[in-house]
């Protein structure tokens, strides 16, 4: 059993869930791990997908997840070299809890500003979080998902789904499409031959796997919330 090393501050109280808002309770603590989950990131990546936080904020957080066995540092290889953060085994073990918070969250949204920032990053998480484990794909397929803001791997097999940050090595098909009309095709506001049809989207290789995928994910219409 992992166990969280001293943070500055604590509840003092013997339940689990006081201890673990001890963790990630701090403001931008969870969001930070929600950035993490779907690979390492660079500090300046952090804080540029982090809109609103201060970059000694994120020193900090991250300083206090380390401590709490969360997130650790990682030096890249030659060429690239840098420092990467990543999640560490215990903190991968948040995933599912903040999928479920993340369907809950979502009946909330109705409350948000008119404007609000957005990532593609947060949108391609939230297939985690709304994926169908009812639905599956007819083989495996591999998807290159080019999105306003960054490159995904999409994997399929069965009713397994995994989603990475970066291109993967070779792909079925690639989509590339804004944020807005995935979001669209993942509320089934547009179908595959939707978007293909008006332009919103390139999709190179196969695209009779599209619409398998898409069935993977039961996304909410955010629009009607």
């Amino acid at each position: 059993m992992s166990s969280p090393g001293p943070t500055t501050r604590s509840y003092a109280q013997l339940c689990g869930i006081a201890t673990a808002f001890d963790v990630i309770g701090d403001r931008w603590s969870a969001l930070v791990v929600r950035d993490l989950l779907l690979g390492p990131l660079r500090f300046g990546d952090l804080a540029s997908g982090l809109p609103g936080i201060g970059t000694n904020t994120l020193a900090a957080r991250l300083k206090d997840l380390e401590s709490s066995g969360v997130v650790t540092r990682r030096l890249l290889p030659h060429p690239e070299r840098g420092t990467v953060y990543e999640l560490t085994e215990y903190g991968r073990e948040l995933e599912p809890i903040l999928m479920a918070l993340g369907r809950w969250g979502t009946k909330s949204m109705g409350r948000l500003p008119a404007v609000v920032e957005t990532r593609s990053r947060w949108l391609v998480a939230a297939m985690l979080a709304f994926h169908d484990e009812s639905q599956h794909v007819s083989h495996p397929t591999t998807c290159e998902l080019r999105l306003t803001d960054g490159v995904f791997t999409v994997r399929a097999d069965g009713t397994t789904l995994v989603v990475t940050a970066g291109a993967p090595e070779d792909a079925d098909l690639i989509l590339t499409i804004d944020d807005q009309h995935f979001h669209q095709l993942l509320t089934h506001q547009m179908t595959p031959a939707d978007v293909v049809a008006t332009g919103v989207a390139t999709v190179t290789g196969d695209p009779s796997v599209l619409p398998d995928l898409i069935r993977l994910v039961a996304f909410p219409d955010l629009t009607s919330t």
